[in-house]
């Protein structure tokens, strides 16, 4: 039963290393896509301002040419004025220029704001490429290394899965059926060991006569707390292998 238990362990070990190794290799597409993502919103904010320069740009040639076509229509009047006899008929022209002018200079001063607002987006889209431009190329990096660790994690997956498949063959089958049922149950971690009966997976203690028993390592031993399989932990045991090493 103590080899037993050393492979169970070693097992729990492995599992455990496999979970990390499963972890980094479904993260790591995660974040490229997340970095993929930050590089699209930054593109996207970039169009959208090319966007709105067209936009404005638009609007601007439609107020230039009603502008121009004021100027003509003040042009017209101005002319008519010089063959009108009538005072009413004089004054009357003589407000529609005045209104005619006004629309014109309001119109001008809109005009002046899209020039202003189109100088600043344009700075502003400037500084957006640029910082794309950054983004991707710090983006193309990190890429190329996160796959990296992908395909580093993948093949020492392969590798620790291998020396799993050795040790659990190597153990009982009874045991190994128990072990997985366990780690489904605990989330992971079916085997504990306990020091000082207290049992590292619940941190409860355990009745003194199944600690005395536990350290004799003949017989198969669960917490009665949390049903984990309990292992003794032999710190002196430790100590010298460590010394030994």
């Amino acid at each position: 039963m103590k080899e037993q238990m050393a492979l169970l362990v070693k097992l729990q070990e492995q599992d455990q290393i496999l979970d990390q190794l499963k972890r980094r290799i479904r993260e790591g597409p995660q974040k490229v896509k997340e970095m993929e993502g930050e590089v699209e919103i930054l593109a996207g904010n970039l169009e959208a301002g090319k966007n709105r320069i067209q936009e404005i740009q638009k609007l601007q040639r439609q107020l230039e040419a009603e502008v121009e076509d004021g100027a003509g229509q003040i042009g017209r009047s101005k002319t008519r004025l010089l063959t009108i006899k009538s005072n009413k008929e004089y004054q009357a022209i003589l407000k529609e220029i005045e209104d005619t002018q006004r629309t014109n200079a309001e119109k001008e001063d809109k005009i002046l704001g899209f020039m202003e607002e189109i100088e600043g987006l344009n700075q502003e889209i400037q500084h957006k490429e640029k910082e794309l431009s950054a983004v991707r190329a710090r983006f193309e990096e990190e890429k190329r290394t996160v796959e990296g660790e992908v395909r580093q994690a993948e093949a020492e997956f392969a590798e620790v899965e291998k020396h799993r498949q050795d040790t659990a063959q190597a153990m009982d089958s009874e045991l190994v059926a128990r072990y997985e049922h366990l780690r489904v149950r605990t989330g992971g971690r079916a085997v504990a060991y306990v020091e000082n009966t207290t049992c590292s997976g619940c941190h409860l203690n355990i009745p003194p006569q199944m600690y005395n028993e536990l350290q004799r390592r003949d017989s198969l031993k669960h917490c009665p707390n949390c049903d984990r399989i309990i292992y003794w932990k032999d710190r002196a045991a430790e100590v010298e292998g460590d010394m030994s090493e």
